[in-house]
């Protein structure tokens, strides 16, 4: 039986290597900088040896990075190589699917791995802009898409998050004191702020000491960081809530009123594969409860 470290830890470690930056490779792999940290961490204690030196200029290769790096690039180009010509020869399915960045990183991208159990005859090709000719998305809105077959996937379910470390100060001292992270669609904040502290019976004042970021997953980091507190889909924070890099202040909880809609053009419908990713899609969101 061969002894090799974790094949994911690897894979993001020649992602990293070849970009020399963590949020790079994040980016390529569709995944956050703090999973792709973990997986260094986790290789790098797999070997007994650093593979990256960091400083204020960035991050360098280390002797040991050194070595590993074309044994490693070497062998994923033989098996990239391998892979192509056995799915050429079998004729696998392409499905080109649009996803919200977030979605993408903080949803779809954990969830890869059943995926690939479910459709393994599928080449999968996840853009972030709807544009071409798509077989599917994922849409961040309010409502059906009337040329399409349209059905909603989940509804947003905003929770009040923060850095751990927060925890057990006065809820109302921290809402004053820490910033509220904001979250901008076209150009414009999401109600997420004044819903949740309506529903809470808190006062509208403690949105007003604001920073705004452009996508969620800003402000998801924004937050584990201790920069401030967030409203933030509950759905899209089911790891970090899980290994404790984020923490829930309040047990209130506000739906809506945008969600996550599945659109497929009417030319798509009938295609076998297509509607075997839905499927998967639907399971995935009944197993959040």
């Amino acid at each position: 039986m061969r002894r090799l470290p974790s094949l994911i830890a690897l894979r993001f470690f020649e992602e990293t290597a070849r970009h020399m930056s963590f949020n790079r490779a994040a980016i390529a792999l569709c995944v956050t900088q703090g999973a792709v940290s973990r997986q260094i961490k986790l290789l790098e204690e797999s070997l007994g040896a650093k593979l990256f030196e960091r400083d204020h200029k960035g991050i360098r290769l280390t002797q040991a990075g050194l070595q590993l790096l074309p044994c490693l690039s070497e062998a994923f180009d033989t098996i990239e190589r391998g892979f192509r010509q056995i799915t050429a020869a079998k004729g696998r399915r392409r499905l080109v699917l649009a996803l919200p960045p977030t979605f993408a990183t903080q949803w779809f991208s954990p969830r890869l791995g059943s995926l690939a159990v479910e459709l393994p005859d599928v080449e999968l090709s996840v853009r972030t802009e709807a544009h071409g000719d798509l077989h599917c998305q994922i849409r961040f809105g309010r409502q059906a898409l009337p040329d399409a077959h349209s059905e909603l996937l989940m509804m947003e379910r905003h929770v009040l998050v923060g850095a751990p470390r927060l925890l057990g100060q006065q809820l109302d001292a921290l809402l004053e004191r820490m910033p509220a992270l904001h979250v901008l669609h076209n150009d414009a904040r999401l109600e997420l702020w004044p819903n949740w502290l309506a529903e809470a019976g808190m006062p509208a004042r403690y949105a007003d000491n604001g920073i705004e970021f452009s996508t969620l997953e800003q402000a998801i980091r924004a937050a584990s960081k201790g920069a401030g507190l967030a409203i933030v889909d509950r759905n899209m924070i089911v790891e970090e809530l899980a290994d404790g890099s984020l923490a829930q202040f309040s047990d209130v909880e506000v739906s809506g009123p945008f969600g996550y809609w599945l659109d497929i053009p009417q030319r798509h419908v009938g295609l076998e594969h297509v509607q075997a990713l839905a499927g998967w899609m639907r399971e995935e969101v009944l197993k959040l409860g």
